[in-house]
């Protein structure tokens, strides 16, 4: 800083030997008056100025001055007789440090001032500091000290009390003002998120503080005023109209901008026909442009370019009549096209008609056939579970039909009921079954026990086969009792697994057959059907609950295993 302060000083003499000028006692070398400021203050208020230099403006630099020997002297210009000399030792008007304070401001204090830094050597002078000392008045503002600042309606402006950095440590016991009426703030600055009309007025900032055992007050007032916000040249007619003419007539269209609240903002008006632009009407032309003519309304500025028909002719029926508005910003387009009256673009209609109809018609084919993986999907992407706070222990019921004459036959359906179906819903989809061959403990086939596990599933699966429609002594009570739940109570929903095709269903018991009619049974198709990504086991899953958390997968290799025989038992009876 010592190094920068003598370059300082080195520039200075410098200058003044290159401009034949040299120091005299207190001869004072003079900033620009563009540099200037003003503060105004209210008569008995506490006001102050600042020293601030042209080429060291900062406090810094300031304080490094004084430290090497400069002095700060104050000045008040008065015409008549030149710079006054201010004491500033004691009184009303004290000098502390860079800062002239008046103990309180009067009128008579209104002026110029500057400050002046000598060493015995050298004179550093400050710009020239005006005060404004205006009488208190009924008001708490006179508008004349006010100071000016501009918003923009609809955009956030933040109002700070101008002139009170050295205040800094109280700016928070700042009050704010609207038009001397009403308290509107307590803080350091004013914000407004969004500005209205009515937030224009005048705003005071007033900070009350004690000095010497007497109370001051520091008042700021800022007059505020709103624009309205920039409006760009804009297209406003056409933009896609459909207009109906009657062949031969004449017919004027206008085509209007606005040209927005700029001062003569570049904008081109025109209109184009079959991707060119039209002529100027110079003689009776059957389609032409008129003339380019302003119009101002409402403070706003109104360009408008007339389209003339002067005869209607079917070549310009629904075609494409362009209008353009070019700017500095770009081109905005609009268009009209022209319908003979009584003759609306029915074909256009009816097309879109067929059009939506078709879009239609597929969505729904694709719904209806990708129904299952759609479900499924859908469970997966938002892992809904309907197994969650319900009194149900398992997912299903595993019904095999069978008499005591077919048991001992059926080892396929066996092994699909005990092994298979377990191995791919109970381990690969996480569902739990409860199996009356596996599950049930020996001796808990009545009918009270078969009931008892029924009711504590959400499914009831029934495997049917080929031998159990041929075996006219298979009714069994477990049958009668799931299908009861299904079909009288309610209580269940079926799931139907045709394991082996059945030619002759009207053997069936009416219940089965209703339960078929339902939609709800799956045919199992061989080899097709052994892997769990095939529509077999798609279709179970999708007639099944919801159910998230699923186990990890199973490796493939795994999956075959458990395919050939290995199932675990994890339902307990």
């Amino acid at each position: 800083m010592i190094i920068m302060l003598w370059m300082f000083l080195l520039t200075f003499i410098i200058s003044e030997v290159m401009n034949g000028y040299s120091t005299k006692g207190n001869q004072i070398d003079r900033c620009p008056p563009d540099v200037s400021t003003t503060v105004f203050a209210l008569e008995g208020e506490h006001a102050h100025l600042r020293c601030r230099l042209c080429n060291a403006s900062t406090p810094l630099a300031m304080n490094d001055l004084q430290m090497h020997g400069f002095a700060i002297t104050w000045f008040k210009d008065i015409r008549e007789n030149g710079p006054v000399e201010l004491s500033g030792k004691s009184g009303r008007i004290v000098v502390e440090g860079s800062f002239l304070r008046f103990w309180p401001a009067t009128v008579n204090d209104t002026g110029r001032y500057f400050c002046s830094l000598f060493n015995g050597t050298h004179n550093i002078t400050g710009p020239n500091e005006s005060l404004d000392v205006t009488p208190i008045s009924e008001g708490c503002y006179s508008e004349e000290i006010a100071y000016k600042r501009i918003g923009v309606i609809g955009s956030s402006i933040v109002l700070r009390c101008p002139y009170m950095e050295e205040y800094k440590n109280n700016k928070e016991d700042l009050k704010w003002y609207k038009d001397c009426q009403e308290n509107v703030h307590t803080g350091s600055s004013l914000l407004f998120q969004k500005l209205e009309k009515e937030n224009a007025g005048y705003y005071t900032c007033k900070l009350s503080f004690e000095h010497s055992g007497v109370q001051y007050n520091i008042t700021r007032t800022l007059a505020l005023t709103l624009k309205e916000p920039a409006v760009t040249p804009n297209l406003i007619y056409p933009h896609q109209e459909r207009i109906e003419v009657v062949l031969g007539e004449n017919r004027t269209i206008n085509c209007t901008a606005v040209a927005g609240n700029e001062k003569k903002p570049w904008m081109n008006l025109n209109w184009y026909f079959d991707n060119s632009p039209m002529s100027n009407c110079k003689q009776r032309q059957p389609v032409c442009k008129g003339p380019r003519r302003e119009v101002t309304k409402n403070n706003r500025t109104y360009v408008i370019r007339p389209l003339v028909l002067t005869q209607i002719k079917e070549e310009y029926l629904n075609q494409f009549f362009n209008c353009v508005l070019q700017t500095s910003e770009g081109k905005t387009f609009g268009y009209i096209i022209l319908q003979e009256k009584g003759k609306s673009n029915v074909h256009g209609v009816i097309k879109l008609l067929i059009f939506i109809i078709t879009v239609l018609v597929v969505v729904a084919i694709v719904c209806v056939h990708f129904k299952i993986r759609i479900v499924l999907c859908f469970r997966d992407v938002t892992g809904r579970d309907e197994t969650l706070e319900d009194d149900k222990e398992y997912d299903a019921y595993v019904l095999l039909l069978k008499s005591d004459e077919t048991l001992l036959s059926a080892k396929e359906e066996q092994q699909f009921a005990l092994e298979l179906l377990p191995a791919i819903l109970e381990e690969q989809f996480g569902y739990r079954l409860c199996i009356f061959e596996r599950d049930v403990p020996p001796g808990g086939g009545s009918a009270d026990n078969i009931l008892f596990y029924i009711n504590k599933c959400r499914r009831l699966i029934i495997i049917l086969s080929k031998e159990y429609v041929d075996d006219e002594y298979s009714s069994t009570y477990e049958l009668m009792t799931g299908l009861h739940q299904v079909l009288v109570e309610r209580k269940i929903k079926p799931i139907l697994i045709e394991f082996k095709p059945i030619s002759n269903t009207k053997s069936l018991p009416e219940s089965l057959q209703l339960v078929r009619r339902s939609k709800r049974t799956v045919k199992w198709k061989g080899s097709k059907s052994v892997f769990k990504h095939s529509y077999f086991w798609k279709k179970v899953r999708y007639l099944m609950p919801a159910k998230g958390g699923q186990p990890e997968k199973h490796s493939q290799h795994a999956m075959v295993e458990s395919l050939t025989g290995v199932g675990n038992h994890v339902c307990k009876g």
